[in-house]
């Protein structure tokens, strides 16, 4: 069994960062569903996987139902708690790494902040054994924004599992060791 897939299911994404990842990986293989089952863990990112939450946990369920056993997390930087999908998502994965971008509007911090109250409130890591991180782009990631995201009532710090400042990259996005990349198109499905 191989070790572990970033499986983009798309490369549309809302943000259009500059010196998107994206833009640096070259071809990557598409594979096909049964490919997945192969993996002992899944990254589902993209692009932005959330642009197509029914379509994401359509494809967990899937997964889950032809005998899938690994982790699978999500990486993304859209999460609305208020869409039903997009909670159905954050209960069917092992976790999340999910990022704050640079220059992040008012609705991000808002939507960073009811996902931090939704993960306390909904998502108990301690007994469900996940791993929700919040990286926040270095060149925003100050003190101010964490208050934003938290509130009276909790520290943001208090249960994701790491919450950590992200150093941007100019040239390229290096994959971990033992991690493939691979396309599995979520939009043809």
């Amino acid at each position: 069994m191989k070790k572990r897939a970033r499986v983009i299911v798309t490369y549309n994404c809302p943000r259009h960062c500059e010196n998107c990842c994206n833009e640096h990986i070259g071809n990557v293989p598409e594979v096909k569903f049964e490919d997945l089952l192969k993996y002992e863990e899944l990254v589902i990112t993209g692009g932005e996987p959330m642009l197509l939450a029914p379509r994401v946990l359509e494809m967990i369920h899937r997964l889950r139902a032809n005998g899938y056993e690994g982790k699978i997390w999500l990486y993304t930087s859209c999460i609305k708690t208020a869409r039903w999908a997009d909670r159905a998502v954050l209960k069917e994965v092992d976790g999340i790494t999910y990022t704050l971008h640079y220059k992040p509007l008012q609705t991000d911090l808002r939507n960073a902040r009811k996902l931090s109250k939704y993960i306390l409130d909904n998502l108990d890591n301690r007994t469900h054994k996940r791993s929700d991180r919040l990286l926040i782009d270095s060149r925003c990631y100050t003190v101010e924004v964490l208050r934003i995201i938290g509130s009276d009532d909790y520290n943001p710090l208090d249960h994701w599992t790491s919450v950590k400042s992200l150093k941007w990259k100019d040239d390229a996005c290096p994959l971990p060791e033992g991690e493939e990349m691979v396309f599995y198109d979520l939009e043809k499905e």
